[in-house]
């Protein structure tokens, strides 16, 4: 056989053992594969630069910074698979590319340092796309710019002190920088709106609201300022009901006291060039994190030590205050899930807490006064100025408190952004803990799909098999409803649980050893092992071919100093204290570990044990003769099984003394015999390091010199490397392989001395590495460097990479990723997963007739083999047929457009198929509406009603998609919300506002008559009142009361007017006058709001129209999805080029009985 260590360098290597020509009878060839050490790095401790630095991406992969590095971690099977290692300085943002979709199958990620360099990586390859800079200034924050259509890869950064870049990561050019005059800190944008962002700055927040991708910002944005009012006569005033102008007695003191106590608990955003009072003035510095919220639209979130803030933007106040318990550990980070109202809390001690939103409280004088369970009704009616409400976060769980050692910290969390159940803690220890949102009883609480009852009444098929298939809950939005939802059903206990843990390289490696290299007697028992000791006595056992930690003993209780390998399982290591007794000793620690069971052994205690143990061996050896020949069955050798006796070896043992006098020594068995003793050469110093392979011998010395004997041809010559003090020498694996690994002060060199010592490659530090701190080899091609940063490198021969493909690397398990399939295989995997129409039977059993080749097929086959039995099974018999599968097949590949498009979907799928049994809405005059301009009287639709109960609505992330009902009762909440949290005029002037358009007359009549005397607008109040209380529907009054709106409107007062057109019920009207001043978002809030059906369609089709032409064309598909236009839905997915999803689209009506005349 030839040299075993030249094919470790190869892919999928394997040695065959056939049977011998004697022993026919042999069982058959068995083909045993040799592990390969790949270029890698297996980091260590990280940071307390990296804080932050940590993104799951949607795909299910997660990455974050540790040091200088990036690592990513296959979140299904908890295991390394990546380390990008270009970074010079500090990593402190890494952020996954959400663009990818089943037809692009690379995988990128962006990075930036502490030096401003900001790194967009190939995952799969390793290597990096490019480099972009401004300056050498940190990143401070990065995001993803997002709503615009085909720019998922236009990345905004920001730098200190006040500078916005915009990024084309594609093309790596630069848009446009902009330069504000606040100190910015961090900014977020707006999920509902691309063109509005918030930056938190030192003493304020900055709002923007004119973004986009082609043009500058033009204005500097406006600056908020959080203030904290003490007692305000003025405002509270305000505040007044309709008694206060009659009689003012104990019961209406009692009211302003209280409402006073709730002023004191409220926060307001002031607006402005200057700060507030400082009595009044919240410190904004105090602040640890701004975050939009992700389930509704226009609230931030204020994340500070002891509490949250949420703010509404509409009105510039807090309209929710989650405060800390007293005994409870600071929090440090929130994020907001976007399928439920959640936010995840992290502690500073470690722990998760989840705060679920609680259905709207009605309070009584104060939420202090507040009786337990209280729930509100949305009758505005029944509201007066007695009754606060509250937006509250009840804490339902909280994971348990990490067990942190001595200086160890939390760095950073992050959410899985596909099921929105999975966390990820990252440690500054280098630990990764990731937890789990589960059920405590395993039990879904409701039917996530409770109108299939009705669906099988509306259908003719036969589903009754379908009926026994269990409820899924692998994401949020299917462990429990949302809270619009009007079932009776509580919320189910949950819990956070610690689900998985991946370790890292321990504190500082102070030594490191590889184990015996590959040899033709060892390879079938053979792993790449390297222990790695620490500081604190811990030594480390590596997979070299896999990157993982295979143990962890704690075996000494002082530094490790050194560490010898006696087989491939066992290891001898000893250790010593830094501290010296004044007599010059120490006291030694000196053990025989075994890998296979972590035991432990030490001489110097267990003398007596060691007579026993070698007299015991010495009559082992006498009744058993040694069998060279004999071997072991093939196929059955495990690690660290003795198959066969070996033959007892000569050893040299090779050292130097104080003078440089080389001793040389052989040892065969227990007979120890002198060897040559070799005088120091001229010019040899201080001898620091010996390496001896082979016939030759190389010292080295404090100037840096080698001096090489050859034993063989009794020659010696001194090479002088010119880089000083040589630390440590290693010779590389191998047979005939003199290649040396040289370790200075200031960096490594590799030496072949088979090339009259010539240097093939060379590192200095810290230019092109932090400082080495131990070398050895991994492979006979593989240095191995353990570095100042607690991290362990193997690199390649050129000593400048240290890290593979993919394809390259050895991994424990496979990788669960289908968006690192081929395209092609990716692209058929998930047709066949949405839909088998074609075939009989569905079926996930593929064969090459599916569309894959051999290997495409067997990627595919461990792919679905990875997939948890129920979500296979429920597959199988998926009730709601091909919407459903669509939708489970685009959350495994994480492509959050699909599953937003198959969401919404679904839905109004599912309401098409009612009204196929029940009938459809009017939709004609007789319904309200007045299409056509005949003048004649209308009426706002201000009083909906559920039409699908049993039908779990939209969640209100959705927004403007959710249906009518759904989308009013959530505004309702909203303006009693405002209402309860009115503090001046102004404030009140809003809710009137919203009032008079939502229908709500007698409520905005009380309001306007509390308007005080001394205020300037009171006689407008009161007129107003009046004309709200005594509107009539003649059609002389409505000509006039629209002719004033007009006049309005064209004066520039246009909510004045559209708010007297709602009054006549000209809704439709209010909104064609919004439309023409491009106020879009107010007028398809009025629509969906309030108009009738057809009306509300002809608002929601003109927009379509709209953001189809300035470029939001998803948007503009959902929007069409939510009006059940399935016909016009299928033509612009045609015109996007989507004709996959237009085709399951077609196919999921056609299952839910929908009538189609388009092919």
């Amino acid at each position: 056989m030839a040299d075993v260590e030249e094919v470790q360098g190869q892919r999928d290597v394997t040695i065959e053992r056939g049977p011998s020509v004697e022993e026919p009878d042999q069982p058959r060839t068995v083909a045993v594969q040799i592990p390969r050490v790949s270029a890698r790095t297996i980091t260590g401790p990280a940071n307390l630069q990296n804080q932050g630095a940590i993104d799951w991406g949607q795909h299910g992969l997660l990455a974050y910074g540790s040091n200088y590095s990036v690592v990513i971690i296959d979140t299904k099977n908890i295991q390394t698979i990546q380390c990008l290692d270009k970074h010079k300085s500090m990593v402190n943002k890494v952020l996954w590319e959400k663009a990818q979709t089943s037809r692009s199958p690379a995988i990128d990620l962006v990075s930036s340092d502490t030096t401003g360099h900001i790194i967009v990586w190939d995952v799969t390859s390793g290597i990096p796309h490019g480099v972009l800079q401004e300056g050498s200034k940190p990143v401070l924050d990065m995001q993803w710019v997002s709503g615009f259509d085909s720019n998922d890869h236009i990345l905004a950064a920001l730098h200190p002190p006040y500078s916005l870049v915009i990024w084309d990561t594609y093309n790596k050019t630069k848009l446009w920088k902009k330069t504000y005059t606040e100190t910015l800190v961090s900014f977020r944008f707006d999920p509902f709106d691309a063109s509005k962002m918030a930056f938190l700055c030192n003493d304020c927040i900055l709002f923007i609201d004119d973004f986009t991708l082609t043009k500058v910002p033009s204005s500097n944005g406006r600056k908020f300022y959080v203030s904290s009012p003490r007692t305000n006569p003025s405002a509270s005033s305000a505040r007044g009901s309709v008694s206060n102008l009659s009689s003012v007695g104990l019961e209406e003191k009692q009211r302003s006291r209280d409402r006073l106590r709730l002023r004191r608990l409220m926060k307001d955003l002031v607006i402005g060039e200057t700060k507030p009072k400082p009595d009044d003035y919240m410190t904004v510095s105090e602040c640890l994190q701004l975050e939009y919220h992700q389930c509704l639209r226009h609230h931030l979130l204020l994340l500070y030590a002891r509490e949250v803030l949420v703010l509404d933007l509409h009105i510039n106040q807090t309209v929710g205050i989650i405060p800390l318990e007293k005994s409870g550990s600071p929090l440090v980070q929130i994020r907001s899930a976007r399928q439920r109202d959640i936010l995840y809390c992290l502690h500073e001690s470690g722990s998760v807490s989840a705060k679920f939103r609680r259905r709207q409280l009605a309070f009584v004088g104060s939420p202090l006064d507040a009786p337990a369970g209280s729930v509100s009704s949305f009758d505005m009616g029944s509201f007066s100025a007695d009754v606060f409400m509250e937006m509250g976060y009840e804490q339902r769980c909280q994971s348990e408190v990490i067990r942190h050692t001595k200086g160890s910290k939390v760095l950073g969390m992050a959410v899985n952004p596909t099921c929105e159940r999975r966390i990820a803690l990252f440690l500054n220890t280098g630990k990764v803990v990731f937890l789990e949102l589960r059920l405590a009883n395993n039990e879904i609480a409701f039917p996530l799909v409770p109108s299939h009852s009705l669906l099988q009444d509306a259908s003719n098929k036969n589903n009754s098999n379908k009926m026994n298939v269990p409820s899924r809950h692998h994401t949020l939005n299917e462990l429990f409803g949302p809270l619009m939802s009007e079932s009776s059903a509580p919320l189910p206990p949950l819990r956070l649980l610690v689900t998985g843990l991946l370790t890292s390289a321990a504190s500082l490696l102070t030594v490191v050893r590889m184990c015996p290299p590959l040899t033709t007697r060892n390879w079938q028992q053979y792993t790449p092992l390297m222990a790695g000791g620490t500081a604190s006595g811990l030594i480390q056992v590596f997979n070299m071919a896999t990157g993982a930690v295979d143990k962890e003993l704690a075996v000494h209780a002082y530094p490790v100093r050194g560490i010898e390998w006696t087989n491939l399982t066992s290891f001898l290591s000893y250790a010593y204290p830094n501290v010296m007794t004044s007599s010059g000793l120490v006291r030694n620690e000196f053990f025989l570990t075994d890998t296979l069971t972590g035991s432990e052994w030490s001489p110097i205690h267990n003398l007596k044990s060691l007579k026993k143990k070698l007299a015991y061996v010495e009559e082992k050896e006498q009744s058993e003769p040694t069998n060279i020949a004999a071997s072991a069955p093939s196929g059955e050798l495990n690690r660290g099984e003795n198959a066969e006796k070996q033959l007892v070896a000569r050893e040299h043992f090779v050292f130097s003394d104080s003078d440089s006098q080389l001793y040389h020594f052989s040892v065969e068995g227990n007979i120890v015999r002198d060897g040559i003793k070799i005088p120091p050469e001229n010019g040899v110093g201080t001898v620091t390091s010996i390496a001896f392979k082979n016939d030759q011998i190389v010292q080295g010395d404090v100037d840096g010199l080698l001096n090489i004997w050859d034993l063989k041809a009794r020659t010696s010559k001194n090479v002088h490397t010119g880089r000083g003090w040589i630390k440590k020498m290693r010779f590389a694996p191998g047979k005939g392989n003199l290649k040396l690994l040289i370790l200075y002060s200031d960096g490594v060199d590799v030496v072949d001395l088979k090339k009259n010592n010539e240097r093939i490659s060379q590192l200095k530090c810290p230019k092109d590495m932090v400082k080495v701190l131990d070398i050895d080899w991994a492979a006979s091609d593989k240095p191995v460097l353990a570095t100042q940063d607690g991290c362990l490198r193997i690199m390649d021969m050129t000593l400048t990479t240290s890290f593979s493909a993919l394809v390259d690397y050895e991994f424990p398990e496979p990788i669960f990723c289908p968006a690192l399939l081929p395209s092609k295989a990716a692209c058929v995997l998930q047709l066949l997963v949405s839909t088998q129409f074609w075939k009989d039977h569905y079926s996930l059993a593929f064969s090459t007739d599916d569309g894959f080749s051999e290997g495409e097929l067997q990627a595919v086959n461990e792919q679905l083999s990875m997939l948890d039995s129920e979500q296979l099974d429920y597959l199988q018999n998926c009730p709601l047929g091909t919407a459903e599968r669509s939708l489970i097949a685009a959350r495994l590949y994480g492509n959050q457009s699909e599953i937003d498009f198959w969401t919404v979907a679904l839905y109004y799928l599912q309401t098409a198929e009612l009204e196929a049994k029940h009938g459809k809405p009017e939709m004609d005059q007789a319904a309200g509406g007045d299409l056509l301009g005949t003048g004649s009287p209308t009426v706002l639709d201000t009083k909906r009603i559920n039409r699908y109960p049993h039908l779990q609505p939209l969640d209100s992330c959705y927004d403007i998609l959710c249906e009518p009902y759904s989308y009013q009762r959530l505004q309702l909440e909203r303006v009693s919300l405002h209402e309860s949290k009115r503090g001046d005029y102004q404030h009140t002037k809003k809710v009137i506002e919203q009032l008079i358009l939502l229908g709500e007359m007698d409520r905005a009549v009380q309001l306007l008559l509390e308007t005080e005397f001394d205020n300037p607008s009171y006689y407008t109040d009161a007129i107003k009142a009046c004309l709200v209380a005594t509107i009539q529907s003649t059609g002389a009054a409505q000509s006039t009361i629209k002719l004033v709106a007009t006049n309005l409107i064209a004066n520039g007062n246009i909510w004045e007017g559209v708010q007297l057109l709602c009054l006549i019920g000209k809704g439709l009207d209010a909104c064609r006058y919004l439309i023409s001043y491009g106020l879009w978002e107010s007028a398809v809030w009025l629509a969906k709001s309030v108009l009738p059906l057809a009306e509300m369609h002809e608002v929601m089709r003109k927009w379509c129209e709209y953001l189809w032409a300035g470029g939001h064309k998803n948007k503009a598909i959902l929007v069409t999805l939510s009006m059940g236009q399935f016909d016009r839905t299928l033509e612009l997915l045609g015109m996007q080029r989507l004709h996959g999803q237009a085709g399951l689209l077609l196919q999921a009506c056609k299952d839910n009985f929908c009538n189609h005349d388009r092919q």
